[in-house]
C-alpha cells in the first residue's frame, strides 16, 4: 500500500508541474511583453477543487499559480479566479489562501457551475475596461476526463469556452484530457468532440505534454494563438512536431477507431483573427 500511494503521489506531483509549466510559460510571455503597461494577468481555474490534493497532501491548482506567479510573474498583477460547485472545497481552498495575504485578498472564490463562473470571470474583464483583444492570462480546465457536458451536467461547456476564446484572443487555454477516460467515453458512444477537433477549434497553436496519473494517462494542451517555441525542458512540445504527433496518437491508439464526433453549429464555429494582428498600439 505504501508503494502504491508514493506512486499515486509522484504522480501527481508531476501532473501539477505540468499545469504549472503551462501557467509559467504564458506568465513569462506576459512578462515579457507588458511588464509594467497597466496590465493584468487574468486567470480561471475551473473545478479548481480546495487546493490541495489531501489524499496525499499535493498542492492544488490554485496554490500552484500562486507559487507559479511568485516565480513567473514580473510587472502584471494577478487576477485569479478559482471555481468549483463544491461548497465543501471552495471553503478549504479559502481557509488555505488565507495563510498568505496577497493571494487571499487577490484571489476570487466562486461557488457554482464551472460555466457560469466562466461567465463571472468574463464580465469582470469586460467591467475593467482593458481591451479585450490585448487581454492576457489563462483558462485551466482540468475536467479529469470531461471534455463535453455529460448528462449531468458535469464538465466543461465546450461552447462557453469557444466563445470565451473568441473574444479574449490572447488567454491562453489549459487543458488536462485524461486518455483513459475518453477512452472509456468513446467506448459507450458519448456524444464527444474528438480531440483534435476541440482544440482547433480552441487556438491556433498548441503545446503538448503528457503524464500519468496512477494508470491514467493525461495530455496536458497548451494553446494560444501566437506560435512560441516549444519549452521541452518542462516537457512541452509543438503539436505539428513529430513528438507533438506522438502524443496526439495516444488518443487513437487508446481508441482503436475515431470516436463520433459531435458537430459544431455554424454559429459557434471561431473565426480566429489571423497571426499578426497581435502588435501592442
Amino acid at each position: 500500500m505504501k508503494s502504491n500511494g508514493q506512486g499515486q503521489s509522484f504522480a501527481t506531483i508531476d501532473k501539477e508541474r505540468r499545469i504549472g509549466s503551462g501557467i509559467a510559460v504564458g506568465m513569462r510571455i506576459a512578462s515579457y511583453r507588458f511588464a509594467g503597461r497597466g496590465f493584468r494577468y487574468w486567470h480561471y481555474d475551473a473545478n479548481c477543487g480546495s487546493g490541495e490534493n489531501e489524499k496525499i497532501g499535493v498542492a492544488g491548482s490554485p496554490i500552484v499559480f500562486w507559487q507559479v506567479a511568485y516565480d513567473c510573474l514580473r510587472g502584471l498583477d494577478p487576477a485569479p479566479y478559482f471555481c468549483d460547485i463544491d461548497e465543501n472545497a471552495i471553503r478549504r481552498l479559502q481557509q488555505r489562501l488565507n495563510n498568505d495575504p496577497e493571494a487571499s485578498s487577490r484571489s476570487v472564490l466562486l461557488h457554482g457551475d464551472n460555466s457560469d463562473g466562466l461567465d463571472t470571470f468574463a464580465n469582470a474583464i469586460r467591467r475593467s475596461g482593458e481591451n479585450r483583444k490585448y487581454v492576457v492570462g489563462s483558462v485551466l480546465v482540468d475536467p479529469n476526463g470531461y471534455i463535453y457536458r455529460n448528462r449531468h451536467g458535469g464538465g466543461v461547456s465546450i461552447e462557453k469556452l469557444q466563445e470565451f476564446a473568441y473574444e479574449f484572443p490572447r488567454i491562453d487555454i489549459i487543458l488536462n484530457l485524461n486518455v483513459r477516460i475518453y477512452k472509456l467515453q468513446a467506448a459507450h458512444n458519448h456524444n464527444v468532440i474528438h480531440p483534435q477537433q476541440l482544440l482547433r477549434s480552441l487556438k491556433l497553436h498548441w503545446l503538448l505534454g503528457r503524464a500519468y496519473v496512477g494508470q491514467a494517462r493525461f495530455v496536458l494542451a497548451v494553446g494560444r494563438n501566437v506560435k512560441t517555441k516549444p519549452h521541452e525542458a518542462l516537457g512541452l512540445v509543438h503539436w505539428d512536431s513529430l513528438d507533438g504527433q506522438e502524443i496526439m496518437a495516444l488518443f487513437e491508439k487508446s481508441l482503436g477507431r475515431p470516436p463520433r464526433r459531435r458537430s459544431i453549429a455554424p454559429r459557434q464555429k471561431l473565426i480566429i483573427p489571423e497571426e499578426g494582428n497581435y502588435d501592442i498600439p
